[in-house]
């Protein structure tokens, strides 16, 4: 098989395709740990599924099944002097370029362009002012 004349050498082409299906395979595991962190969590599902896409949402929503078994508590929403909202977007040392996702008391949740999602302590955030920026 011969490469377009147009395009890169048949080495580099090969080499940037595994690169990208290691990549995917990484954002594919991602995926799956925030699935399993789903189905864990003691919070509010609503506010958890709307965060995986970006989106805020305050709880609880008083309809899923966390909301409805007990009332809401400080550790279902966001810490106050927490510098991020859903949906920002921010910059890691090591990761690049992500969207917050999720918020709760002790964590932040972001999903990073080339990396997946990440969980973060905004203990570590905190005491590490240049780890995590907004972009």
């Amino acid at each position: 098989m011969r490469p377009a004349p147009d395009g890169p050498p048949l080495e580099e082409a090969v080499a940037a395709g595994r690169s990208g299906e290691a990549q995917r395979k990484a954002m594919d595991r991602t995926r799956v740990d925030m699935m399993r962190a789903y189905a864990e969590t003691s919070g509010c599902r609503r506010a958890f599924v709307l965060g995986y896409f970006g989106e805020p949402f305050e709880p609880p929503c008083g309809a899923c099944d966390n909301c409805a078994e007990r009332p809401a508590s400080a550790a279902d929403g966001p810490a106050a002097d927490t510098p991020f909202a859903t949906g920002d977007r921010v910059r890691h040392q090591a990761w690049g370029e992500g969207t917050v996702g999720r918020l709760d008391g002790a964590t932040v949740t972001v999903a990073f362009d080339t990396v997946g999602y990440r969980t973060l302590a905004l203990e570590v955030v905190a005491a590490d002012p240049g780890l995590l920026v907004p972009a």
